[in-house]
């Protein structure tokens, strides 16, 4: 069974498309209405219907980027999988989205600028980082590596943020290592010193 998307909902997906590529390339601030209905084709009065700030689109882009977030955390587990190989996986899964889609990198970086600008994002964000903590320690506490499970879960999410900050500086948001080597490091810092 397909599921039709309403046509306002998808003139509301064009927009927010079309505001996050506009919000990537000049920032939050300098992203006028008038400019991202020029980026989505439309005049400010069609952006306007469904969006009457800027504030409350980005809000709305940000809500859709903590769902999907919160859906990839919340997913079940395989724990028949050795726990090297699911941390391995899910690194590598985590990294691949951003890889494949330079707005996608570009957001996040924005998304962690905003956090420490806007309380109410700011909570939105930790709760994200805290279900994102609890599925990696998870793994790490079955995998019996070293050292404290949720310092180690902290130092792979630091390790994968890190790794997606460092795109801001390239042109074309690449990220600095490949998502597989990202995994691969992230496997061996939580196996700790050989």
């Amino acid at each position: 069974m397909t599921t039709r998307i309403k046509p306002d909902e998808q003139r509301k997906q064009q927009i927010r498309a079309a505001a996050t590529r506009c919000f990537v390339r000049r920032g939050f601030a300098a992203t006028r209405l008038l400019d991202i209905a020029r980026e989505a084709g439309l005049s400010k009065g069609g952006v306007y219907f469904h969006y009457r700030a800027k504030e409350a689109l980005f809000h709305d882009i940000l809500e859709a980027q903590f769902a999907a977030l919160q859906a990839r955390w919340d997913a079940e587990q395989d724990t028949d999988q050795p726990a090297d190989r699911a941390l391995h996986t899910l690194v590598l899964t985590h990294l691949q989205t951003l890889e494949q889609s330079p707005d996608e990198a570009r957001f996040c970086n924005l998304m962690l600028a905003m956090a420490s600008q806007n309380p109410e994002f700011r909570e939105k964000f930790e709760h994200s980082l805290a279900a994102m903590r609890t599925r990696y320690a998870d793994i790490l506490r079955r995998g019996g590596f070293a050292g404290d499970p949720a310092v180690l879960a902290r130092a792979v999410i630091a390790l994968i943020y890190g790794v997606a900050a460092q795109s801001a500086a390239d042109g074309q948001a690449a990220l600095p290592l490949t998502a597989e080597q990202t995994a691969e490091l992230a496997v061996r810092l939580a196996r700790g010193p050989a």
